[in-house]
């Protein structure tokens, strides 16, 4: 098992052995490679999938946000 600065490459016997500290370095923000015979995967945290900002720079609101166009009197 070695360890660089960038990445971590794992055999996937360790990757099994030691599943919850390779999950923390993943939740971390480190890309895991493990190796099984010629075979190479990553493994990593997936971001969650937010809607906010998706549309950042889409739509413009124009006009009043407070106003529906419609008129209207308070009462007492």
């Amino acid at each position: 098992m070695s360890v660089t600065m960038s990445d971590m490459r794992v055999t996937s016997r360790d990757f099994q052995r030691d599943f919850a500290r390779m999950k923390a370095k993943a939740k971390s923000g480190e890309a895991i490679y493990v190796t099984s015979g010629a075979e190479e995967f990553v493994f990593q945290a997936v971001k969650p999938k937010t809607w906010q900002g998706a549309l950042k720079g889409k739509g413009r609101i124009t006009g009043d946000i407070f106003s529906t166009g419609l008129d209207w009197e308070a009462s007492r």
